[in-house]
């Protein structure tokens, strides 16, 4: 993945931070306590990533040796197969996040969850799209390094951005940045299930 690509997909797996972030951000919380709540977020989607990167690696070289192996099939075409599966998925998870979003299915957060094992299970639940779309780049070749580090980034602005804007910006952009989110995970799965393919 170009990192153009990897930037908009930090961005749009952000968006469910977003979406959290901007109403808990309308309560009147501390610089520290953003800063520290951001760093969490950050770090918590690098992990999901990379957990859910190295078991789709794992399933992905499986297909390859079936497919190199077994099956006679040549290496690049059952590379392109885990390449439309990866796609796949990542516009699945989009589909997900927006169809979520139009059934309103999030449930209310608690007004201020930014200490202790409240921010942990925060960070770990808006992570959880992070793990999936780390499951579709295992079978497509991304450095591990580049991605960490544009993910982190994003995240941590997107956390900052969210936390400090959210009195400003209102519910209603909170609400809609998941199905935009969503939209454009859809639109990158296609983009990629489309540059394999022709």
């Amino acid at each position: 993945m170009s990192l153009l690509e990897l930037v908009v997909l930090s961005a749009a797996l952000g968006t469910d931070l977003f979406s959290v972030a901007v109403p808990i951000g309308m309560n009147k919380v501390r610089r520290l306590v953003i800063f520290q709540s951001a760093f969490v977020f950050a770090v918590s989607h690098i992990i999901m990533i990379l957990i859910g990167y190295h078991i789709g690696h794992w399933l992905g070289s499986i297909v390859e040796h079936v497919g190199a192996y077994h099956i006679n099939w040549p290496v690049a075409s059952v590379q392109n197969m885990a390449t439309i599966i990866g796609a796949l998925v990542l516009a699945g998870l989009g589909a997900s996040m927006i169809k979520d979003n139009i059934r309103g299915s999030k449930d209310a957060m608690p007004s201020n969850p930014l200490h202790g094992a409240a921010l942990l299970l925060l960070a770990a639940s808006v992570s959880i799209d992070a793990l999936a779309a780390g499951f579709s780049l295992g079978m497509i070749d991304v450095n591990l390094f580049e991605l960490s580090l544009v993910l982190g980034t994003v995240i941590f602005a997107i956390a900052l951005l969210g936390l400090a804007l959210g009195r400003k910006l209102g519910r209603y952009i909170g609400k809609r940045a998941e199905l935009m989110g969503g939209s454009v995970l859809v639109v990158l799965g296609i983009h990629i299930l489309w540059t394999t393919i022709c």
